[in-house]
């Protein structure tokens, strides 16, 4: 009989246990707790393991219902995935890689509604309403780690252009949010791969957007100081802040009245300007990757920058139209873009603190 009792107190036991079991595996499921334990262990492979999920002082963490897909290597110490419907692009850019590679694949050309500002902080890199990117020197060496953010937008232009506007400076939530966990996976990345790294102090907001044009005589940014007089058709320009942690600037001048197309003034530094010298196919930047020179669809020029490993490079269009369309009863010919890429360059090289200026002839 106390055989029989001692037996059901058992079965009795273990079927309670069992029902513990299972509303201890249930809770697992269902709770929040739960959802971030095995968020954070997926997180440690998921991209390589790479992405700034934590909540840190630079960046509020993500959240353990996050979004992931899309993972997979692009190249040697490159990884490409999607949190969200934001891209990610992380890269360990090697100097003695600089010479091939598919640049596209580890570091995305700029996009954005915006021309690219410079990141605050004490970061280097750069936002352009679609993209930011942050590019993380390591110490002691010429490699540098690259992290790009894009594509995490879910209106449409007008809807986005309207929101902008709405703002003061021309920012949206999106923009600071990616920001912040751009530099904190740059700096969890650097020490992955062993880089020593500087890293910057939290990015609490953006430079305000210089999305509007302006005129000639307004210019104070990238478009500062260059030779507006020389050509009465030129009266609008659009331009980036000025930066000395920028990664990339850019100046356009238009002349409205006579043609659409845009005189275009870019400075890349670092891994950007890799990556244009692999990009170009043409034969546009000459026979040399360090030579300067001009041909009849523009100018380049080269120099060595603090900070930046390979040469900072510099390029220049000119509009074909600006040779040859005026209005009726006048006549002229092209007499800005050299010269203007000239101060162009010669101010932005000045700003970042570079050497061994090499421009195209004066004449």
């Amino acid at each position: 009989m106390a055989w029989v009792r001692w037996t059901a107190w058992t079965a009795w036991t273990a079927g309670v246990l069992a029902l513990v079991l299972l509303a201890a595996w249930i809770w697992w499921r269902e709770s929040d707790t739960g959802d971030r334990r095995r968020f954070e262990e997926t997180m440690k492979t998921f991209c390589g393991g790479l992405l700034a999920h934590e909540k840190s002082s630079l960046f509020e963490g993500l959240q353990p219902h996050t979004s992931l897909a899309n993972d997979r290597a692009v190249a040697r110490d490159a990884q490409y995935c999607q949190v969200n419907r934001t891209e990610v692009t992380v890269a360990l850019l090697r100097a003695e890689d600089n010479e091939f590679r598919d640049w596209e694949e580890v570091l995305p050309s700029f996009g954005g509604s915006l021309l690219p500002v410079p990141l605050t902080g004490g970061w280097r890199g750069a936002a352009d309403g679609g993209s930011v990117r942050v590019l993380l020197p390591c110490r002691g060496t010429d490699d540098v780690v690259a992290v790009t953010t894009g594509s995490y937008l879910s209106m449409t232009s007008s809807e986005e252009d309207t929101e902008r506007r709405a703002r003061k400076d021309g920012w949206l939530d999106g923009d600071l949010y990616w920001a912040r966990f751009a530099t904190a996976t740059a700096v969890k990345a650097s020490a992955r791969w062993g880089c020593e790294a500087e890293k910057g102090d939290a990015v609490r907001s953006l430079p305000a957007v210089r999305g509007d044009s302006t005129s000639t005589t307004s210019a104070k940014g990238t478009c500062a100081g260059l030779p507006f007089g020389r050509d009465e058709r030129l009266d609008t320009v659009w331009e980036t802040g000025t930066s000395a942690a920028a990664v990339y600037e850019r100046c356009e001048v238009g002349a409205y009245h006579y043609f659409d197309e845009r005189y275009e003034f870019t400075a890349r530094f670092g891994p950007y300007a890799w990556k244009a010298r692999g990009d170009s196919r043409d034969g546009s930047l000459g026979e040399s990757r360090e030579a300067a020179g001009a041909d009849s669809r523009g100018q380049w020029a080269s120099a060595r920058c603090p900070g930046h490993s390979g040469r900072a490079l510099f390029t220049g269009h000119v509009p074909v139209e600006a040779a040859t369309v005026w209005l009726p009863g006048e006549k002229g010919e092209e007499t800005f873009g050299l010269p203007a890429f000239r101060e162009f360059a010669e101010r932005s090289a000045k700003r970042h603190g570079c050497t061994d200026l090499r421009l195209p002839p004066a004449g």
